[in-house]
């Protein structure tokens, strides 16, 4: 008898702990997984301060290198820790345990709440896919990749001829080649100028190409 009035008593101990208690102990789970600051940030704005779940999709890409930084160079440092900079939501940047599995990513500027145009971007560049080393989802973009387009970018002086195209393809886009001085902007940039010395494309194509590879989120 005293057993059963034992277990009667501690029945509704389970009880104390809501769903919705619950729900936020794995969104900060969750939260806490994400290697950055910005990343972070971001997850909290998607999950109303981790009271609502997340798309997956938006996680993985919280999850990626979201940093401003234009110097990628120390992310592929064999010698030391892997640093990232800030971004205007994560202001401080940090080091990773290692870049594996992980990309430069967006979202650098705010937080992605519908993936619904990122998959119509995503659509659009693949217009683009028979140039070499083009990033075709510029949210996952290979660090090594960056660093390519951005020494390229740095190493490439267009002709005045060639720099008309580039202009002409600047006042087209809305985007431009990003909307901040950062790594994908040079990325981007980069990428112009060697579709300008190719010839491949033209300066509206330039700049359909940088307004579908927008990262700066929502």
């Amino acid at each position: 008898m005293l057993v059963a009035i034992l277990v009667l008593a501690r029945a509704p101990v389970a009880s104390l702990v809501s769903p919705n208690q619950a729900l936020a102990k794995e969104l900060l789970a969750t939260k806490n997984s994400i290697p950055t600051l910005a990343g972070k940030n971001d997850f909290l704005k998607q999950s109303a301060n981790l009271t609502q779940q997340v798309d997956p999709e938006l996680v993985d890409l919280d999850s990626q290198i979201i940093s401003c930084n234009p110097n990628v160079d120390s992310l592929l440092s064999t010698t030391t820790a892997p640093v990232y900079g800030g971004s205007c939501v994560g202001p401080t940047g940090g080091t990773l345990a290692s870049i594996q599995g992980k990309y430069m990513g967006g979202q650098c500027c705010n937080a992605l709440m519908d993936t619904a145009d990122y998959h119509a971007n995503l659509k659009k560049l693949q217009a683009y896919k028979s140039m070499p080393n083009i990033p075709l989802d510029p949210m996952h973009t290979p660090v090594a990749m960056a660093k390519m387009w951005i020494d390229y970018d740095n190493a490439t002086t267009l002709t005045p001829a060639e720099q008309a195209i580039y202009d002409q393809a600047y006042a087209l886009s809305k985007e431009k080649p990003c909307c901040c001085k950062c790594w994908h902007y040079y990325v981007n940039e980069g990428i112009a100028k060697k579709m300008i010395k190719d010839g491949t494309f033209d300066a509206a194509q330039i700049a359909v190409f940088w307004d579908a590879s927008d990262i700066c989120g929502s």
